[in-house]
């Protein structure tokens, strides 16, 4: 009976009475030996769990995804995956030029050198693709909860208001202004004598005449106007956001407003013009915290969602009818396709609890000093079946409604060219038979644009060609390379010196840069055709681009050169995603010897550098097919030649010799005759030089050189055709055709 008592309860044998606790007593401690607890889990790489806006304790990262976690890197030197650095697969190390210029404009720094300049003028960055850091956030944050003003702002107004203000030149907003002046203690005396709280409680029966009921609706009419544009200045003031640009009119929409309102729209990320419309509108009636408190979680959400290597953000989530748009499994159930930016927002808000204003600052002060690298884990989200190291993506480009016609009338005027459908960029990925649209993004395609030829700037349209093509290659912070069609003039920024205007070389479009040409990444387009193994076998390149832009603000709305434009962080985040699920090589820095001189007013001038872009080479590459869209109007067909600027001055379409002509709707030219001109002074005829009596010695003129020398094979745009011999296009492939391709499209 001892011997089970032992093995089943692990008791002893009976003790003396006396030694036994009654009922109640606390518990003797026992006198067995005591329970050896096993070796408490040996972490491998210990780091703090986040929960409930507490870090609980540590958990193994080398372990997360087992775990459900997801690791998030909070520390000052995170970057998107495409300014990543690391090594060849030799073990050389391959750095990026352009990462410590990003991590620094991160940190809300000006270098002093062109970046810099560049980043103190634009100022706010994130809207132009670089994620401020968390210190840089927190400080923000510090400067705005320590604004006395902030406590008196009355944002009912604009709470209230539903409307469209924007800047309007000329007599009449100040018309407005001084007729609310005068409306206001009229409108206070009728209420006063109706005895009434508001003059919303004011009735037709409450007015004298016809006259002053007018008046009445009038001044209701005109008040949530004026008093939205009063409360959206005080908002501005109190921030800051009117030093250095003088006194405005309180009510008066007038230029400094614009200003201060478009560099507002910058700090929030905001794609507007500077006007009070439906996104800027909604940020304004936020207070200036709960403004700081969104930008943080934005920035995590936007950190989130490149730790998950994740690209569903809802766009394709729900069906146009509203409802959920599903896939199979391949165990036959039907689930919707995610949104993971919506999830992962949430995820965030609840580890690091940022539920309020006061919430999120007391966790970033929490944060202390915040080293280059600080990975925490919070609760991650459950991947779909369709997720693997090798996905099978592709894309398609819709390009919306297109117009072939020439866009301007007989007198220069913009011809009427609606478009109801705007292109679109979307991501899909094949599997269990099904091709699975993931997101759907707002890109551009080509359009009518200016192009220096026979010295004059003429217009040409610059097309997105249609068809299949491949992404083989993915450039981040790349260099664009002007084609020698560009005018002169685009090639030079103008800068301000003690007062003097000058040029200089504008090396912001060219790149490494978020303002060049092709943002802060860009894949680029190109023929192929399938071997009879059935490999792909890479070919020409069209000089067309999925890129970024930082004219944010063009995206579905404006033309491009032929390119694909996409907002700076989406184009990141997108070729982020390719590279995370797709098999590629890193190259690393491209070199490149380029040198081009050109002349402008007179002056020379140098473009030159030595490296391209980073590369990434895909080792299958990636479909990417560009739909025909909706072609509208009456020409059909791209319209092939160049055609010339309407020149207001003389009333006429002159072309580079001067010829006046007529340009109508199918890019028919039909000369016209210029008027005489009897004011003109009469010329003398040429005499001939006599070839016995004179030498006739020729001024020498100067010629505008240009050398351009580029590795790898380029194009005649100087955009190189291939990655030079050690980037090859991909492990199959032929060597491709390197013979300058007759159009080449710019982004």
């Amino acid at each position: 009976m001892i011997l089970a008592c032992v093995v089943f309860y692990g008791c002893t044998p009976k003790e003396d009475a006396a030694t036994v606790p009654l009922d109640g007593d606390a518990q003797a401690a026992p006198t067995s030996a005591p329970t050896i607890d096993a070796d408490p889990e040996v972490l491998e790489d210990p780091v703090a769990f986040w929960k409930d806006g507490k870090a609980q304790g540590d958990v193994d990262a080398a372990k997360a995804d087992q775990a459900g976690n997801l690791l998030l890197d909070l520390g000052e030197d995170w970057t998107p995956f495409i300014l990543t650095e690391a090594s060849s697969a030799d073990g050389e190390h391959l750095p990026s030029q352009y990462r410590n210029t990003y991590l620094a404009l991160a940190r809300g720094e000006f270098p002093k050198d062109r970046h810099g300049y560049r980043a103190k003028k634009d100022e706010y960055l994130e809207l132009y693709g670089i994620l401020p850091t968390l210190s840089l956030l927190r400080a923000r944050f510090k400067d705005v909860r320590e604004l006395e003003c902030a406590a008196e702002l009355d944002l009912e107004p604009l709470r209230q208001f539903d409307g469209f203000l924007a800047y309007e030149k000329g007599r009449r907003p100040i018309r407005r202004v001084n007729r609310h002046k005068l409306l206001e203690p009229q409108m206070a005396a009728i209420v006063e004598r109706a005895g009434l709280d508001s003059l919303e409680q004011v009735t037709r029966d409450h007015a004298i005449d016809d006259e002053e009921w007018e008046k009445v609706e009038e001044y209701r009419t005109l008040a949530p106007e004026i008093e939205a544009i009063v409360a959206a200045q005080a908002r501005l003031e109190c921030e800051g956001f009117f030093e250095g640009r003088g006194g405005y009119e309180p009510g008066l929409f007038d230029w400094r407003t614009h200003e201060a309102l478009a560099e507002f729209e910058r700090r929030h990320r905001v794609y507007g013009w500077g006007f009070i419309g439906k996104d800027t509108l909604a940020v304004l009636q936020m207070t200036p915290q709960e403004t700081e408190q969104e930008a943080v979680i934005r920035v995590l959400t936007e950190r989130a969602m490149h730790a998950a290597e994740v690209i569903e953000d809802g766009s394709m989530s729900t069906l146009r009818d509203g409802e959920p748009r599903t896939y199979k499994t391949e165990d036959g159930k039907e689930l919707q396709v995610p949104n993971f930016e919506a999830e992962l927002r949430e995820r965030v808000i609840a580890a690091f609890g940022l539920q309020t204003p006061d919430s999120t600052y007391a966790w970033l002060e929490s944060l202390g000093e915040i080293p280059p690298e600080h990975v925490v884990a919070v609760q991650g989200i459950e991947l779909p079946p369709y997720y693997s190291d090798a996905m099978d993506l592709s894309v398609a480009i819709d390009r919306g409604d297109v117009w072939y016609e020439f866009p301007f009338d007989e007198e220069g005027k913009a011809r009427s060219q609606p478009v109801g459908r705007r292109p679109r960029l979307t991501i899909f990925v094949t599997y269990n038979d099904q091709k699975i649209p993931l997101a759907r993004f707002g890109t551009t395609v080509g359009g009518w644009r200016g192009e220096f030829i026979d010295g004059s700037v003429m217009l040409k349209y610059k097309g997105s060609p249609v068809g299949k093509r491949v992404w083989s290659r993915i450039a981040a912070a790349p260099i664009w390379v002007p084609p020698e069609s560009t005018p002169p003039r685009v090639m030079l920024n103008k800068r301000r010196k003690r007062g003097e205007e000058y040029f200089e070389v504008d090396y912001h479009t060219t790149g490494p840069s978020y303002a060049s040409a092709y943002g802060l990444v860009a894949a680029y387009h190109r023929k192929y055709y399938r071997s009879p193994d059935g490999t792909i076998q890479v070919g020409g390149d069209e000089g067309i681009r999925t890129h970024g832009s930082v004219d944010y603000m063009s995206i579905m709305r404006r033309h491009s050169h032929g390119c694909h434009r996409m907002h700076n962080h989406i184009a990141v985040r997108l070729m982020s995603f390719v590279l995370e699920h797709r098999p590629h090589t890193r190259y690393g820095q491209q070199p490149m010897v380029y040198r081009r001189e050109f002349e402008f007013e007179e002056e020379l001038y140098v473009m030159e550098f030595d490296k391209g872009g980073y590369n990434f080479v895909l080792e299958e590459p990636l479909f990417v097919e560009v739909l025909p869209g909706r072609v509208r109007g009456q020409v059909k067909e791209p319209i092939e030649v160049a055609l010339p600027r309407y020149d207001r001055e003389v009333g006429a379409y002159v072309m580079p010799d001067g010829a006046w002509v007529s340009v109508d709707r199918f890019g028919n030219m039909t000369p016209r005759i210029k008027p005489f001109d009897f004011d003109a002074p009469l010329e003398a005829p040429e005499l001939t030089e006599d070839a016995i009596t004179t030498t006739a010695e020729a001024t020498p003129t100067t010629e505008v050189t240009t050398t351009a020398e580029v590795t790898p094979t380029t194009t005649e745009s100087g955009m190189p055709t291939t990655p030079p011999a050690s980037i090859p296009v991909n492990t199959a492939a032929v060597p491709v055709n390197s013979a300058p391709v007759p159009v080449t499209p710019t982004p």
